[in-house]
């Protein structure tokens, strides 16, 4: 298996170290064989080095199972499309054999390189301390959670500002003016 430490990219904002625990079942996740997913969602201040962490956390494969049944049909065939239609699938393959930091540079649909991006969210898929990079993380710049947003049911849209309102109470500051936020489990 390829497996890689995980950077530090991927650890808590709240704590700075990997994540332990499942937001969602609270289930332990650095056991060797638990597999599961961490999300992070980044906003850029154009002109400074600063960047604030908007919301991460780390969801289980089964909680995040569960939360993939919550999208309605007709979103899902719609972001399958999006992702076919526009993601190169060599690139994909070649990000296995890169490092997960070369992975992180750029947006896998776009290309924006990191700095770039006002708003980005990045995702690994881990199992216990390690990525997993059979599917290796990524980086998706606000330019494309902007694109897929429009192709939302209203039902999945309500389903993700459950999860939000549910786990995440951030500064309103950080919210405003950008649409509801993507959740890609």
């Amino acid at each position: 298996m390829n497996h890689h430490d995980i950077p530090e990219d991927f650890y808590s904002f709240e704590t700075n170290t990997l994540f332990e625990r499942c937001i969602e079942c609270d289930k332990y996740l650095l056991d060797e064989g638990t597999e599961y997913i961490i999300e992070k969602a980044v906003k850029n201040y154009e002109g400074y080095p600063a960047k604030d962490t908007v919301f991460d956390y780390a969801i289980c494969m089964d909680c995040a199972e569960q939360m993939r049944k919550q999208i309605s049909k007709e979103s899902m065939e719609s972001m399958m499309r999006y992702f076919r239609d526009n993601m190169d699938v060599m690139t994909r393959l070649e990000m296995q054999e890169q490092s997960p930091e070369e992975n992180l540079k750029s947006c896998m649909i776009k290309r924006i390189e990191i700095s770039n991006c006002r708003e980005y969210q990045i995702y690994a898929h881990c199992k216990g301390g390690k990525l997993n990079m059979e599917n290796p993380p990524y980086m998706i710049s606000g330019e494309v959670m902007e694109e897929l947003l429009p192709l939302l049911s209203n039902q999945t849209i309500d389903e993700m500002n459950g999860f939000m309102n549910k786990h995440f109470s951030p500064d309103p500051s950080l919210m405003e003016p950008t649409p509801p936020r993507l959740i890609l489990v």
